[in-house]
């Protein structure tokens, strides 16, 4: 590490075990061989023609509120329309009732997969965790005054959060030109892959799937105006980008690589 880069740390794990749905947050992740964290983005729903039905495509999605039991294995599910009766399911052993409980939802067939290899990520080239900072989400907040900071926590979705040094720190995790920017978190070592491309979830409230039609203007405006000196333009078409998709590097412990939090988060040289 140079004597001019900062020391971050990592200060919370957001896990997304049913993809699009809520996420719980943990003290400690497991680290699989393909990079991506364990339980993450585990399980996945597609539609009748075997597309997956995430929240992209399916507004009414950010209506469901699922409250997880890792210990257990149990998912508990509800909506406005019946929030007094709540429905807890066993992820693996009851597929079937999950299944018909998401399509009564959707109104069309559904289907629930699982991967415990690699999960379902958007990128399958940077299947590691999407890392944003503490700082950036409290920039944000200044530009949405409107929206607090575990909102916007819900509508970018990242898995790990860590105490950086200014907004948008964590821009300095990738370059646009070879070798990758190369960081530590714990005994893992990470690559940085390019900025994550955003679509229209962040603009829609995670708990009723509104629009903001004024969100993604305002956005690349300020993001435009603050950019940091020492993030790679060329890797920004738009500007509407916002967090850091990675890829795992090494594992510096081969027995289980754990993240945790707490865990010093260093670039390495």
């Amino acid at each position: 590490m140079q004597k001019d880069d900062p020391m971050w740390t990592l200060t919370r794990i957001a896990l997304f075990p049913v993809k699009s749905l809520d996420p719980v947050f943990v003290d400690q992740a497991e680290v699989l061989p393909g990079g991506a964290l364990s339980g993450d983005r585990q399980f996945a729903l597609f539609d009748q023609t075997n597309h997956v039905i995430n929240a992209k495509k399916y507004p009414e999605i950010h209506k469901i509120r699922a409250v997880y039991d890792l210990a257990h294995r149990t998912v508990t599910l509800s909506t406005p329309e019946t929030s007094s009766e709540t429905n807890r399911f066993h992820l693996i052993e009851q597929t079937a009732e999950l299944e018909t409980w998401f399509s009564d939802y959707f109104n069309q067939p559904a289907s629930l997969k699982e991967n415990i290899e690699t999960g379902f990520p958007d990128d399958l080239a940077a299947s590691g965790p999407t890392i944003i900072s503490t700082q950036t989400y409290e920039e944000l907040s200044r530009w949405f005054p409107e929206i607090s900071v575990d909102e916007l926590r819900l509508r970018f979705r990242a898995n790990l959060e860590l105490a950086g040094d200014l907004p948008f720190c964590e821009d300095r995790l990738y370059s646009a030109t070879e070798p990758p920017v190369l960081f530590q978190i714990g005994s893992v070592i990470f690559a940085g892959s390019n900025p994550c491309k955003r679509c229209v979830v962040p603009s829609r409230s995670p708990f009723t799937g509104d629009t903001n039609p004024e969100f993604m203007k305002t956005f690349i405006q300020e993001r435009k105006a603050t950019f940091p000196e020492w993030a790679p333009v060329a890797l920004f078409q738009n500007m509407y980008r916002l967090a850091v998709n990675t890829r795992l590097h090494q594992l510096t412990d081969s027995h289980s690589p754990q993240l945790r939090i707490g865990d010093p988060v260093s670039i390495l040289a």
